[in-house]
């Protein structure tokens, strides 16, 4: 029962992390990049929507769903979008498949980023992939086009409100089957496994880019950049939690 509920536990806390803290980062991202040129950010936010959206697709075509309509870049203030109607006779079938639906962009963006990262670019094991957090390596070729891979398919994957709206059911059911499963198997709370070193590098490599574009942020706007980087921070968490 204790590993059952912990595995739930920690479950929940890896989903809202994604949801809030990914919000949040992303957010602050964007603040500071528009802090240093608005057109720059617009054209950041442009890149990696596409990315998030042909992975919302791919993965709503897997499920089996109709897709309506499809949008991959933003137009003005409406962001990408795409529509799919799910069918089952099995209700919480539906639920599993919009909250599949709806993390698309981190269940296909962060292992297509890993393959190609390791396969084409540095080519070495995944287990090596830290090497990207060293700076050295970003002012290299292969760090350059590290970079533009990961604005590319990782600086967009931050869930939007509607991805939300689309995770609640599921993420019910999802708690009820995971709680079943390490209840009557070790299978889930025995989580050596799972290799999550690449996905924290990844974090990492997300931190160290933030923390260069502010260094550029505090050069450009050296009188002010205490009052920028604090209202950038603070409109971020009020992204985070906004509802629309």
């Amino acid at each position: 029962m204790e590993a059952a509920i912990k595995s739930v536990g920690i479950f929940l806390l890896a989903y809202f992390s994604y949801y809030y803290i990914l919000r949040f980062i992303q957010s602050v991202f964007q603040g500071l990049l528009g802090s240093i040129n608005s057109n720059l950010a617009k054209f950041i936010y442009a890149l990696g929507t596409p990315a998030h959206e042909l992975a919302h697709l791919l993965v709503a075509i897997l499920c089996g769903a109709r897709i309506e309509q499809v949008q991959l870049f933003p137009k003005g203030n409406r962001p990408g979008f795409v529509k799919s109607r799910i069918g089952s006779s099995i209700p919480f079938l539906i639920s599993i498949k919009e909250f599949l639906i709806a993390i698309a962009p981190v269940l296909v963006n962060i292992p297509l980023f890993i393959f190609i990262e390791s396969t084409f670019i540095l080519k070495c094991k995944v287990s090596e992939m830290s090497k990207i957090v060293d700076p050295r390596i970003m002012l290299s070729k292969e760090g350059l086009i590290t970079i533009v891979l990961f604005l590319i398919l990782i600086s967009g994957i931050a869930p939007s409100h509607e991805d939300f709206k689309g995770m609640v059911k599921g993420l019910i059911i999802l708690s009820f089957v995971i709680f079943g499963m390490t209840y009557l198997t070790s299978l889930i709370s025995d989580m050596k496994w799972v290799n999550i070193n690449p996905i924290l590098t990844i974090v990492l490599y997300y931190f160290e880019i933030i923390l260069t574009v502010l260094i550029i942020n505090a050069i450009i706007n050296f009188r002010n950049c205490f009052r920028i980087t604090g209202m950038i921070l603070i409109n971020a968490l009020r992204h985070t939690f906004k509802r629309n």
